[in-house]
């Protein structure tokens, strides 16, 4: 494995305090980081996401002394985007479904294989005492005999968003169901509609990037379940003259009078640009 490692440079962050009006008053601070990542100009040559995640907590930390209740990293962010389904291979990890395994990475290390990023991004959320939204890849095994969809190499490869609760619990796993030309993953076979719920904020729901265009699951989960906050990792790409990023989040937020901590990649050379926070008061 190259030494040389993923890298990344903080650009920008924020943290905000949102004020829901409801039955009763609430208040949290959310935090949604960006940073750039140094693509693999070798894709097929795996490299150490060491350097991404230690990034990653060393700015996650002054998050949680300003407060930070949450906080939402970018899509991508530790593994970059520039892969086949071949050689996205070496990055992925089984992340399993929380709903059926309640397991703190942190805290139990050795209860599953092969969960380095798992485990750190689990340390992060306990050590700091926040939620922690953070993407990466997934592997699910699967076999033809039971399942007809399951792919010829008998797994599926998902985009996966991962939650950790402030414990360090994971508490929701939620895989991309609108793929953007993403060679490297699999389209879930079934739509699922991931919540999880924080005792500062009650209830959040969950999507990815180019979900955001489409009604399953983003329209579902705020029109037929309810849901007023959402966390969102992206990679968004902005193309004029409808898809900018800030234009189009912003828009989605106000129309659907939901929160949306939308948390970017940097690359400009792709249009990738914006930290997004879109935060309404609500009131019921």
């Amino acid at each position: 494995m190259a030494s040389y490692g993923l890298s990344a440079a903080i650009l920008g962050a924020c943290v905000l305090a949102i004020h829901l009006i409801g039955a009763e008053e609430t208040l949290y601070v959310a935090a949604v980081y960006e940073h750039r990542v140094i693509l693999n100009p070798r894709p097929g040559v795996p490299l150490r996401r060491r350097a991404a995640l230690e990034h990653m907590e060393k700015n996650l930390h002054a998050f949680a002394e300003q407060g930070a209740h949450i906080l939402v990293f970018p899509e991508d962010a530790i593994h970059g985007f520039n892969y086949t389904r071949a050689s996205v291979a070496s990055y992925l990890e089984t992340v399993p479904d929380p709903e059926e395994v309640t397991w703190s990475p942190c805290a139990d290390p050795g209860r599953f294989s092969n969960t380095e990023v798992l485990r750190r991004l689990s340390c992060m959320a306990r050590k700091n005492r926040l939620f922690l939204v953070a993407n990466m890849p997934d592997r699910q095994p699967c076999s033809r005999a039971s399942d007809p969809l399951c792919p010829p190499d008998g797994q599926y490869q998902f985009n996966t968003d991962v939650v950790f609760s402030d414990n360090g619990t994971l508490v929701a796993r939620y895989h991309k169901q609108n793929l953007y030309f993403e060679a490297a993953f699999d389209t879930p076979p079934r739509n699922k509609y991931v919540t999880f719920t924080t005792p500062f904020a009650g209830r959040f729901g969950v999507f990815t990037c180019f979900d955001i265009l489409f009604r399953e699951p983003a329209v579902t989960l705020v029109r037929d379940m309810g849901v007023r906050q959402l966390v969102y990792p992206t990679a968004w790409m902005n193309q004029l003259p409808l898809l900018a990023a800030v234009q189009f989040q912003r828009s989605f937020s106000y129309s659907a009078g939901v929160t949306l901590l939308a948390a970017n990649v940097r690359a400009a050379a792709l249009g990738m640009t914006d930290v997004n926070y879109f935060c309404l008061v609500i009131t019921e």
